[in-house]
């Protein structure tokens, strides 16, 4: 079997497992959750802080809302302690 006939049969599977995927909505949670960790998790407090107010423009009442646990998502504040090592 040539690799082009390879390579085409793993992006039509590729391609059809995105678009079941979209019918997951726990599944896309994971993904976005995973991919938005990673984006951000070995930062320091001061470079996460930099981050969110020199990249993504947060204020500083938004940062600062960030960090009181009562401002936290009853949903992030669960994965966030399910996933502490």
């Amino acid at each position: 079997m040539s690799n082009t006939i390879l390579n085409k049969a793993k992006d039509t599977f590729i391609q059809e497992q995105v678009e079941d995927s979209f019918n997951d909505y726990k599944f896309i949670m994971s993904v976005l959750y995973d991919h938005f960790k990673n984006e951000v998790n070995k930062m320091s407090e001061k470079e996460f802080k930099d981050y969110l107010e020199n990249e993504l423009g947060y204020s500083e009442e938004m940062i600062s809302n960030l960090f009181k646990l009562e401002a936290l998502q009853p949903w992030a504040y669960q994965k966030q302690e399910h996933t502490k090592a």
